[in-house]
């Protein structure tokens, strides 16, 4: 069996600090991806040896094993005992053809690590990870909603939570691409965007809008009715109030994401709504009210 040098494969030395590793691992991968070396069984061997290498050097527990293993002076005795091991039914520095989880690791990494088979497929086996996006109304995100994606010829339900944040990503387990080497699938990554509203301003769990009420209202007070996504609210206007002046609505804003009984606030903006084409009686009662208030002034 043959012994593997694996910061020989990632071209590192064995002092190598874990970026170093990781950039080797890089550009190594990159080179020697399949899918820059279509039908090129060298460079798929090549890449193999890549990514085993950088699954046991990222690895402190591994890598302290094979440290362990090579780190003093009898080195060379030991991986040469270690690479003439013969094994009954393998041949040396060969990978096998089988369709088992560890199918694509050497003989060397199988009988050195001594993986449990019940841990499932290595991370650098699994397939590319699927990315998408959906968008959807503020209201769909304030109610929950649901999407139906064709992926890898798959129909997938993806459900949205009520109180999905804009530009939530959601992440759905081995739904990606296959791999081609017998791993997992890679996982699906769904990207949620929220149109803008025509009426509403969200910040994080809040949502802000403006509200038109008559001058009169404004300087006597009354009531004004607000839409909300929960049904219309009759609101009390305060007399009296300035224009720009905030009012709010506790618990009518965005649900909590996964806190379904939770909900921000709502914040209105009073803008005063002048009288349109005032009639002949109008204009007399308001220039008798701004004498008025000239006389006080």
């Amino acid at each position: 069996m043959e012994f593997k040098d694996y910061y020989k494969i990632l071209g590192v030395s064995s002092a190598a600090s874990d970026d170093e590793i990781k950039k080797a691992y890089r550009a190594a991968a990159k080179q020697w991806h399949p899918d820059r070396n279509p039908d090129n069984a060298e460079a798929e061997h090549k890449f193999k040896q890549i990514a085993e290498a950088y699954e046991v050097l990222s690895d402190p527990e591994r890598r302290k094993k094979l440290d362990d293993f090579i780190g003093d002076e009898s080195r060379a005795r030991r991986a040469n005992a270690y690479q003439t091991r013969k094994e009954p039914t393998e041949t040396e520095a060969t990978w096998t053809t089988k369709t088992t989880d560890d199918s694509a690791y050497s003989d060397f990494f199988k009988q050195f690590f001594k993986q449990r088979k019940e841990r499932g497929a290595y991370t650098f086996m699994k397939g590319d990870d699927a990315r998408g996006k959906i968008t959807i109304d503020l209201e769909e995100a304030y109610l929950g909603s649901s999407r139906i994606l064709n992926v890898n010829n798959e129909k997938l339900r993806i459900l949205i939570k009520p109180g999905v944040p804009n530009d939530k990503i959601l992440k759905i387990n081995e739904k990606g691409y296959e791999s081609k080497f017998g791993g997992k699938n890679g996982d699906l990554y769904i990207r949620i965007i929220i149109r803008e509203h025509s009426i509403f301003e969200r910040k994080k769990n809040d949502l802000f809008r403006n509200l038109n009420i008559d001058i009169y209202t404004a300087i006597l007070g009354g009531q004004a009715k607000v839409t909300t996504f929960k049904g219309d609210v009759v609101l009390q206007i305060p007399a009296a109030s300035e224009n720009g002046k905030i009012l709010r609505l506790r618990g009518y804003g965005m649900p909590v994401y996964d806190k379904a009984e939770q909900f921000g606030d709502m914040y209105l903006t009073l803008n005063y709504k002048l009288p349109e084409n005032p009639t002949g009686r109008e204009l007399e009662l308001l220039t008798e009210l701004q004498a008025l208030y000239k006389g006080k002034v």
